[in-house]
């Protein structure tokens, strides 16, 4: 299978980026590169991102605080902390500092970017015509440009300023003077995308479970008080101490996905699926919201294991179930 195209013009049409990409030799260097500087921010480099993430959680939980107990709306505060993470690894702590109506716009446009986004358009392409749908279609232009204005001038400030170690500037070193500036920027945006939408959502549904379960959000507190000294926050070190509170995220992330359906494939030659016959150049979009969050066959497991009480069923037992 390879990528399939999208209908919306000037957006998905353009071939380049992570997300949208087609399936060739470009898309390949380009996952392969992002995922290798990603993982030198993650693991080398002095752990810069989860040093970050740490520093916008600390951030995160005095501005909570200052609330003292009023209720409000957790989308922008949790979008915001999470877009900061990535903008810092991307562009740097400069940014966030020297260019705020920049990091302003790239967290906004990300939301209404996705907002935009009609999957009825790809399916019945014949829609675009009907009034919703063209505006939609307008106002994904739009979103789209002032999000790349905004990663623009992100890339204009690492190159004037290397004080501090980027995702652009490590991109500039590797792909050297001849690098694709249009390429560079779609990898931004695709990057830009996924820190204001999968993340933040899954951190949403992680509040509302919790505070649905109060004896599941009581447990796994007092595992975090356990097994965590309390002059710090839990980090990556602390992982395989905490299996509750794990087995936990993983559930939220089974019963809440980002999407009902993957990003569309197309065949590369004719197949046949449970009985149905695939032709080669047919666009494939499968629908994972009922296969993991719904079918019965599928939760059967999990359902027993989520409801045994018994302490050497928990944890590691049921992590291996969730996975």
């Amino acid at each position: 299978m390879q990528r399939g195209s999208c209908f919306h013009p000037s957006t998905f049409t353009v071939s380049i980026g992570i997300i949208f990409a087609r399936y060739n030799a470009m898309y390949k260097k380009y996952h392969k590169l992002s995922l290798s500087i990603l993982k030198e921010f993650g693991f080398g480099v002095e752990r810069v991102m989860e040093t970050r993430i740490l520093e916008e959680v600390e951030s995160l939980n005095e501005e909570l605080r200052n609330l003292n107990g009023r209720p409000f709306d957790p989308k922008w505060p949790i979008t915001t902390a999470v877009s900061r993470v990535v903008l810092s690894i991307l562009f740097g702590k400069n940014f966030l500092k020297s260019h705020p109506k920049d990091l302003s716009i790239i967290v906004e446009t990300g939301v209404k970017f996705f907002l935009n986004m009609d999957y009825s358009i790809d399916m019945v392409p014949v829609l675009r015509f009907l009034p919703a749908l063209r505006r939609k279609i307008e106002g994904l232009r739009k979103v789209n440009q002032n999000l790349l204005n905004s990663i623009e001038a992100g890339i204009t400030l690492i190159k004037s300023n290397k004080s501090e170690p980027t995702f652009v500037e490590r991109f500039l070193e590797v792909e050297g003077a001849a690098y694709n500036h249009q390429d560079l920027l779609y990898v931004l945006r695709d990057l830009c995308l996924g820190g204001t939408d999968t993340a933040p959502t899954t951190l949403e549904w992680a509040m509302v479970e919790l505070a649905n379960h109060p004896v599941t959000q009581n447990r796994i507190q007092v595992e975090i008080d356990e097994m965590v000294p309390g002059d710090r926050l839990p980090s990556l070190d602390d992982k395989s101490r905490l299996p509750y509170t794990e087995a936990v995220i993983l559930e939220v992330m089974r019963r809440h996905i980002i999407s009902k359906f993957f990003i569309r494939h197309t065949s590369l030659k004719e197949a046949k699926v449970l009985g149905y016959d695939i032709p080669n150049g047919c666009q494939v979009s499968t629908m994972l919201f009922r296969s993991i969050s719904v079918d019965g066959e599928v939760r059967s497991d999990v359902d027993h294991v989520r409801s045994d009480e018994d302490e050497s069923r928990t944890g590691q037992s049921m992590i291996r179930i969730l996975k």
